[in-house]
């Protein structure tokens, strides 16, 4: 290993997932079967994958999301990859007035990373500067006084709040945007009074980019918990069996000498009619909205990960489920 490699920061599977969107056994999935990186691995064998690693995973991702197999895109170079991004990038759309730039400071660990890779989706959004030592964020945001301040905090210390107010009042920043990964509802309530936008991780592109708008209701207004949740949800992994092909598994005879793919199979679809019941009830019950669609949440996560263990059974088993359809 080069003095280059041993200090090129590297991330654990856990944060990979959380940045790329991509669940851990689907990483672990991509991984086995079209090797889509070669992450490296301590004595321990436990993974650790670079920079590099994570941008290749988030260019498949959003193929994947936007319709291309994984066994298509699995194989391709960086600039292939990009070349296909670029075509749906590129889809005509409607026009709509152009907004006025933005300008963006950012800090944080993983997330600068990130926004320099999505330049082209940010839309109005000037980035300013990007930093991961938030001493240098905060001469920064003295210096170029940026109208939106985006901060990544894994966890909300108590003090977060009051610093983040008196950097604001210093700067003048109209907006500040934390995306977090783990925080109470109170230390969530402390920063929404004090006008703080939440998010919390992993973040999109077009979450950032909302977030920030300066038009978006009045400077300093805030994401409430229900809105939130809601806009997750919409990132949630889709169906990969319907209603049929969950019949067809829980129904067809196997070669494998046990009943997993019929237990699976009623799992999955326990969990799918839970996943709607909650998606239900968060739509109908406002008070209750964030409750149901962290459930929601849940159980479209648990779903994904059972579909994907069914489908690794079905492979091993050479199961064909159009045979009883």
């Amino acid at each position: 290993m080069t003095d280059q490699e041993v200090h090129e920061p590297t991330y654990g599977i856990g944060t990979v997932s959380r940045l790329t969107g991509i669940p851990v056994a689907t990483l672990r999935a991509w991984e086995r079967r079209y090797q889509v990186v070669t992450p490296q691995r301590t004595d321990a064998n436990r993974r650790y994958y670079s920079r590099a690693d994570a941008a290749r995973l988030q260019l498949i991702k959003q193929l994947v999301d936007r319709g291309h197999s994984i066994s298509t895109v699995a194989g391709l170079a960086e600039t292939a990859l990009r070349e296909r991004l670029e075509i749906h990038l590129e889809t005509p759309v409607i026009a709509v007035p152009v907004e006025r730039p933005m300008r963006v400071l950012i800090y944080g660990d993983a997330l600068p990373f990130l926004v320099d890779s999505w330049r082209s989706d940010l839309g109005s959004l000037q980035v300013l500067g990007t930093h991961v030592r938030y001493a240098e964020f905060e001469q920064d945001a003295l210096s170029q006084r940026p109208e939106a301040l985006v901060l990544e905090m894994p966890a909300l210390a108590p003090d977060v709040p009051g610093r983040l107010r008196d950097l604001r009042t210093q700067c003048g920043a109209e907006r500040v945007v934390v995306v977090y990964s783990f925080a109470t509802k109170r230390s969530i309530e402390r920063l929404q009074r004090e006008g703080v936008v939440t998010l919390r991780a992993p973040v999109t592109a077009l979450a950032l980019r909302e977030a920030c708008r300066p038009d978006r209701e009045s400077a300093g207004a805030v994401t409430s918990p229900v809105a939130e949740t809601l806009a997750m949800v919409e990132e949630l992994p889709p169906r990969r069996f319907d209603s049929r092909a969950l019949a067809a598994a829980a129904d067809i005879a196997t070669g494998i000498r046990c009943e997993c793919p019929h237990h699976l199979a009623d799992l999955l679809f326990r969990l799918t009619a839970f996943e709607t019941y909650s998606a239900d009830c968060e739509s109908r019950n406002e008070q209750d909205a964030a409750l149901h669609a962290h459930l929601h949440r849940a159980a479209a996560k648990a779903r994904a990960s059972l579909e994907e263990a069914l489908d690794y059974l079905i492979q091993c088993g050479d199961i064909d489920l159009t045979a009883s359809s």
